[in-house]
């Protein structure tokens, strides 16, 4: 059963790229302008809450068994992407508080 955790690792890997290089504003990333982007942090939650539960999981599971050379070097690939995915996934949080007002549709 051990290999079912490291191929959802494996499967989850390109969730988790997305998730932490999607940037929660396209305009300002590729264009250099400070323009509104409504759907920009949501295509961040899209990719990062999910590959943040999987990658958590990880940890947790693999950080428990952290005397094993392969589930501490797990565990450690695993918290780099978690801390990659939380700053990106707090940058979208910003981002998304900062332009409610303007995005909200009532």
């Amino acid at each position: 059963m051990k290999w079912l955790g490291w191929a959802a690792l494996i499967l989850g890997l390109p969730l988790a790229l997305m998730g932490a290089i999607t940037p929660p504003n396209e305009y300002q990333a590729t264009l250099g302008i400070d323009a509104l982007d409504c759907d920009g942090p949501a295509g961040v939650y899209l990719f990062a809450v999910p590959a943040l539960l999987i990658y958590g999981a990880g940890l947790v599971i693999n950080g428990r068994a952290w005397r094993k050379g392969t589930n501490l070097l797990l565990a450690l690939a695993c918290a780099v992407l978690c801390i990659a995915l939380g700053m990106n996934l707090a940058r979208a949080v910003i981002v998304d508080r900062a332009q409610a007002a303007a995005c909200s549709s009532k």
